[in-house]
């Protein structure tokens, strides 16, 4: 895999004061940051959250205004393709623009697909006011070995779409999804099919949260030489980043200083996995470095208010511009240390929550805890135990990123209280065993290209492990069926599926386990606790 982070600082952002530690950080950052067009794309990877909601049309015009309100310059109006209530949205939102004379450039979703365009099209015509195409599409290896496309393929399609955007009259960029990923070869490639074919926009993507700020520049640099070798200067760049390692927003403005002409993000920042670049905090500290006008601040939170009623998602109370902690209190001069004044005796102190012992098995060992009646058994592994393989994802039961496996059946451990799980056996992939012996299943993963961004994966692999205990030869179809509520945003289930079944035939004895496994003639002895559980389970 192909990583354009050449070293890795150690980089923190807060929301008003961008700071960078941790390497040789070039001082006149703030100088280099030169003025950057902001596109918001809350009605677009902001609806992409799992915990997230689908607004009603009149909440995502009352956010359109909003969006304007505080200097937004290019608006995603959503993806038409999705479905006949979206291609409405995305056209009455458009005909707002019109009427209102907003001034913001409208943008719409599509894959690399004729089709797909079509419908934007159609959008366009009926509004009587351009959409600029952002036409997506896979480049990063494991993208491709998951899809099984090659890159003809990929340029077939990019050239169809283009070409069809141009015969509409529509501006047209090419979003090379998890591009911080992808092969510089590949790219060059599929840069010149898309800049022939009419592209105007290429939109550099980090859509697994995976690059620093070091890497953005390389990767920047290496865009613009490579535009420059096309004869294509006229073509700009954007940047579009989620926050996976919560580096999002200096991300994001590590972009601007590196010359993109667009930077992207959401609401909130909300979005897929953990989110996107903050689009408030962008725009704020884009303000304070002088590469954009300065916006008022309550125009700020009223944008942040109305983001969070049409998702219906929450404000964190920390957050630096909109949260109940901050709102009134910040421009306070404050004390180096603060220091708290105790209760007096006659408001005596809040009972702590009461603590309930529990015991249970997990990898063949007792572990005792105690543990709040409430506390799911999500968070008793993750935060009380620091088992942090199963994932944290929609806390709603839908998208078994959590999946655990308890006396032998396999449960979302979001919905599970922890008390439940007193006395019984709980196994999460950090139980599965690992090289010399690998598990079947995690070598079928690794050898198959099953993990793709990898966060779906721990639930992907306890529900096959469930699966595998009780049916050893299951059919492809119940394959299938046992995965269904495990949701993989990476769209790749054909290679899981196949992983799935290569891990039933090791297991039966029908396949060689550990081929190719990378290391192995340098892996220590197992050690004998591991040993004498595999010896157990063998006999």
């Amino acid at each position: 895999m192909y990583d354009w982070n050449d070293s890795a600082p150690s980089v923190d952002g807060s929301g008003r004061v961008i700071s960078f530690s941790g390497g040789p950080v070039r001082r006149d950052f703030a100088r280099r940051v030169r003025p950057v067009k902001v596109v918001d794309e809350t009605l677009r990877d902001g609806l992409q959250s799992a915990a997230g909601y689908q607004p009603d049309v009149a909440q995502k015009i009352d956010l359109l205004y909003a969006m304007a309100a505080i200097g937004v310059d290019v608006v995603s109006v959503g993806l038409p393709a999705a479905g006949l209530a979206n291609a409405e949205d995305c056209f009455l939102l458009c005909r707002e623009i019109v009427r209102s004379k907003l001034r913001v450039v409208p943008t719409a979703a599509a894959r690399t697909v004729v089709a797909d365009v079509h419908g934007i099209a159609r959008a366009a015509d009926r509004a009587g006011i351009p959409i600029e195409v952002y036409a997506f599409i896979g480049s990063s290896p494991i993208r491709l070995a998951v899809e099984g496309w090659d890159t003809d393929f990929l340029v077939g399609a990019i050239t169809a779409a283009a070409r069809e955007a141009k015969a509409a009259g529509l501006p047209f960029c090419l979003v090379t999804e998890d591009t911080t990923r992808s092969n510089p070869d590949v790219l060059r490639t599929l840069y010149s099919a898309a800049i022939e074919a009419g592209a105007g926009r290429i939109c550099l993507c980090d859509t697994t949260g995976h690059v620093t700020p070091y890497g953005i520049e390389a990767l920047v640099g290496f865009a613009r030489r490579t535009l420059d070798e096309l004869g294509a200067r006229h073509v700009e760049l954007d940047w579009h980043g989620h926050n996976d390692r919560g580096i999002g927003l200096p991300n994001a403005l590590w972009a601007a200083a590196s010359g993109v002409d667009r930077v992207h993000g959401t609401g909130l920042g909300v979005g897929e996995r953990v989110g996107n670049t903050s689009l408030e905090l962008l725009v704020e500290n884009l303000g304070l470095l002088g590469a954009r006008p300065r916006v008022p601040e309550a125009r700020l939170v009223e944008y942040c208010e109305l983001a969070s009623r049409a998702l219906r998602y929450p404000i964190p109370a920390g957050h630096p511009i909109a949260g109940a902690e901050t709102r009134g209190a910040r421009f306070e001069v404050r004390p180096y240390r603060e220091t708290h004044e105790e209760s007096p005796a006659s408001e005596p102190a809040e009972p702590m929550e009461k603590l309930v012992p529990m015991c249970m098995k997990i990898g063949g060992s007792a572990v005792s805890l105690a543990v709040p009646a409430r506390r799911t058994l999500l968070e008793a592994l993750r935060y009380d135990l620091d088992l942090v393989g199963t994932k944290q994802g929609c806390d709603k039961g839908d998208c078994g990123a959590c999946t655990v496996v308890v006396d032998g059946v396999a449960i979302l451990s979001c919905l599970t209280l922890a008390l439940d799980t007193d006395g019984k056996e709980v196994c999460t992939v950090e139980t599965l065993e690992g090289a010399p012996h690998i598990d079947a299943l995690l070598d079928g993963f690794d050898r198959l290209g099953g993990g793709q961004c990898g966060f779906c994966t721990p639930g992907m692999l306890m529900t096959a492990t469930a699966l595998l205990d009780r049916n050893p030869r299951p059919t492809r179809d119940d394959i299938k069926c046992a995965i269904a509520g495990n949701l993989c945003r990476c769209t790749g289930y054909g290679k899981i599926v196949d992983a799935i079944e290569l891990a039933a035939k090791i297991r039966r004895g029908e396949a060689e386990a550990g081929v190719g496994l990378p290391g192995i003639e340098n892996t220590p002895p197992p050690l004998p606790s591991n040993k004498s559980s595999r010896e157990g389970r063998q006999g």
